[in-house]
């Protein structure tokens, strides 16, 4: 997925957003209680860009494999459009790089995300995720094995029964090593994962 199309899914979102009925009788407000637990699981993939324009990029590519488990700490908040649960917790970090070699890269990442409860069976959310990890392979951008993997994401849940959800979402990954070795230009890509979550009181 491109940037321009991130740009637009983000666009999209915040209409729907601000057109939001009180939707049906499904009350997204339960699945979302505090102490909830969520564990879930997401594929996806994504490929480099090159936002900053430097003169060369590996061209890598990438699908992902991304087991979840994490809880409401909080009660909802907010009212009207703005109304929403937090929810934290660990995602697992399983990417498989497919170009310019197959090889893959393994890791842990803590998982934020901001869910807004107003569509009623539709949840659109926002997340920010940050982990560290191993990967098989140094490419020029990174000349390291050990890497920070850094994610944001813009997705949207639809719950099928009042405990399970399928989820999409566009996400925005940076890695690099945090300068602990040289080069470490690091590396962008745009990508996108589809999901299933489950709901646990």
């Amino acid at each position: 997925m491109t940037r321009k199309a991130g740009s637009r899914a983000l666009l999209a979102l915040t209409l729907l957003l601000l057109a939001a009925p009180g939707a049906g009788a499904f009350d997204a407000a339960e699945p979302f209680a505090k102490g909830t637990w969520i564990a879930g699981f997401q594929i996806g993939g994504g490929i480099q860009n090159n936002i900053e324009g430097h003169g060369f990029t590996t061209d890598i590519t990438f699908v992902t494999f991304t087991p979840r488990l994490t809880t409401i700490p909080f009660d909802p908040i907010g009212s009207g459009v703005l109304k929403g649960a937090f929810e934290v917790g660990g995602e697992g970090w399983f990417q498989v790089f497919v170009k310019p070699t197959v090889t893959s890269a393994e890791g842990l990442k803590l998982a934020t995300r901001y869910n807004f409860l107003s569509l009623g069976p539709f949840v659109p959310y926002v997340e920010l995720l940050a982990g560290a990890g191993y990967k098989n392979f140094r490419p020029r951008e990174v000349r390291s094995n050990f890497t920070f993997v850094l994610e944001g994401g813009l997705g949207l849940s639809y719950f099928i029964t009042p405990t399970v959800a399928v989820n999409g979402a566009y996400r925005f990954q940076h890695i690099s090593n945090g300068g602990t070795t040289l080069p470490n230009r690091g590396w962008n890509s745009d990508g996108g994962v589809i999901g299933i979550s489950f709901y646990i009181h």
